[in-house]
């Protein structure tokens, strides 16, 4: 991060000695310039506010550096903003709204496809090189770009390079040249683009009839999907001139899409095209940022990352069958809290010894699976907890758009991508429902709009725990093992190590308050209160007292 855009946050997020409560509640309040120059006025802020007190504390835990180990925004165009009154959200909507995710302390976006496609969602590319004119035009994403390097965020965008649509040129070069072809045997010298995609005479699962044609072409997720054949040069070739495209455009990296299905079944051969996907991406942009799709196990993303692949979606933890949703299933159950730290410090230890240079990417839910707020059942406690529990993981952390106001979805892939909330009226801005999709009857914590003030808010709350993460970057950067001193009870204790300072953090999942003992931790100090009912967090010598879901963080004093 620029030196004075995490002044801003150091400024901004301190959290504190004096705790983190809204500005209106201290006796003394800071104005600073934000990243354009203008003055914010923090009494007006939720943010926690800078005392004199903590100002050293704070500036001795060093500066983020900018790199990779960003605070990324998942964003569904379609449904996030419409700047144009068709109902379907745009690039110009985006555009508007860079105000709003910078000040909720976000520094990266990753965009699902933005490519003309046949489908709503446009996983299905026809063009690897345009702009789906629903969303706008090339020069509304030049000014996209231009718009997010102003304000330090960086835009990666989904690469879907398992498959592409059934309308592809490619594909209809190849079913054109099969139909015409009648009972003779197909060469690639008449039509490379045979070998483009994986077809055979053989029916088998997976796979769907050219129609008029006695062969069949493997389309494992739908037959508008055909798969392509990624062992192909040619296919390659055309990867790597794509991916060239848009970084000299300048975004800074991909999102790859449906990774464990290159070849699916085939670890190996998956392996090796994330290997080649890393080092051929590189070679265009040494700080390129790629983070795969392996919707499995432990031990299957443990394996990919043998890939040298920077960063792989951490679904252990994220989903409704994941790490975080499980302990918060189980709040009050010490037994079963107690396993978050080291279950943190095992998935950090594994993944580190397949890859030194892995940056994690924890996230909670996305556009496949149902919303976190879902799966705590509305509960604002466990909600908020579950964000901290996110936003405090090392490496890449990612938010799903609306998850930071709690909105809710689940069911068919539609009703998981529903318009971001906005406001109550549904007004200024807000897109139509994506085709299929199920809107709930409610939203349990109300839009945007009417969360903005509220201090106690879902919003309110996603803000500050992202202040804290980029004022303390051991959170962000730190290598994560269990406090086993301190990880007792309910109360989840981990520190994280980095060369940037390290930090222990420490959350109370458990619907009752909790008294820590910090004896013989005399040399670190109370940076970072972070309250999920209101609640005081207080420390009195060695005594911290931690409220139903809170968390605390402790750094080295200075």
């Amino acid at each position: 991060m620029k030196r004075g855009t995490q002044l801003v946050c150091l400024l901004l997020c301190a959290a504190l000695l004096a705790g983190c409560v809204p500005a209106k509640q201290t006796e003394e309040s800071v104005t600073a310039p934000d990243s354009s120059g203008a003055a914010v006025d923090f009494q007006s802020s939720p943010e926690p506010v800078l005392t004199e007190q903590a100002l050293s504390e704070i500036k001795a835990l060093g500066e983020s550096p900018d790199d990779n180990y960003r605070t990324w925004y998942e964003i569904f165009v379609y449904s996030f903003c419409d700047s144009d009154g068709d109902g379907i959200g745009d690039l110009q909507g985006v555009i508007s709204k860079l105000d709003y995710l910078q000040n909720l302390g976000i520094t990266g976006i990753w965009l699902m496809p933005i490519h003309p496609s046949m489908s709503y969602h446009k996983y299905n590319v026809s063009d690897y090189y345009a702009i789906d004119p629903d969303y706008g035009t090339m020069e509304d994403f030049e000014t996209l770009l231009a718009e997010c390097e102003k304000r330090n965020i960086r835009v990666i965008l989904d690469l879907v390079v398992n498959h592409t649509g059934s309308d592809h040129g490619w594909f209809r070069e190849a079913v054109s040249y099969l139909q015409a072809l009648g009972d003779g045997e197909p060469d690639t010298a008449q039509c490379p683009y045979f070998d483009y995609y994986n077809f055979t005479r053989e029916a088998k699962n997976g796979y769907t009839q050219v129609p008029g044609t006695d062969w069949f072409y493997e389309s494992q997720f739908s037959p508008d999907m055909p798969d392509l054949n990624l062992d192909c040069p040619l296919v390659r070739q055309e990867i790597d001139a794509v991916m060239a495209f848009w970084l000299d455009k300048g975004v800074a990296g991909f999102r790859l899409d449906a990774a464990k299905e290159f070849h699916s079944g085939n670890a190996d051969k998956n392996i090796e095209v994330l290997s080649w996907l890393q080092e051929t991406a590189a070679a265009h942009r040494p700080d390129v940022y790629l983070v795969a799709e392996v919707w499995d196990a432990f031990s299957t993303i443990t394996t990919f990352y043998q890939s040298g692949i920077t960063s792989i979606f951490d679904y252990p933890f994220g989903d409704s069958g994941g790490k975080i949703i499980t302990v918060l299933r189980n709040a009050g159950n010490a037994g079963t809290v107690s396993t978050y730290a080291t279950a943190l410090e095992k998935a950090n230890a594994a993944y580190s010894g397949a890859n030194p240079n892995y940056i994690d990417a924890p996230f909670l839910s996305n556009h496949d699976v149902g919303r976190i707020a879902g799966f705590c059942s509305g509960d604002a406690l466990k909600t908020k907890l579950a964000g901290a529990m996110n936003l405090f993981m090392s490496g890449s952390v990612f938010v799903y758009y609306g998850e930071e106001i709690g909105m809710v979805g689940s069911g068919n892939d539609p009703s998981k991508r529903a318009p971001m909330y906005w406001n109550a009226d549904r007004d200024s801005g807000t897109t139509n429902p994506p085709p299929g999709c199920e809107l709930p009857d409610s939203y349990p914590f109300g839009s945007l709009e009417e969360q903005a003030g509220d201090d106690t808010s879902v919003y309110n709350y996603y803000r500050q725990a992202i202040a804290i993460r980029s004022a303390i970057p051991a959170i962000s950067h730190g290598q994560t093992t269990a406090e086993t001193n301190l990880n007792k009870g309910c109360v989840s204790a981990f520190r994280k190590s980095c060369d940037l300072g390290e930090c222990i953090v420490l959350m109370n999942i458990d619907f009752s308050p909790a008294q820590v003992d910090l004896t013989g931790y005399e040399g670190w100090t109370l940076a970072a209160k972070l309250s999920a009912d209101g609640n005081a967090i207080t420390l009195d010598g060695a005594a911290l007292t931690l409220p139903a879901f809170g968390t605390a963080v402790l750094v080295p004093a200075a």
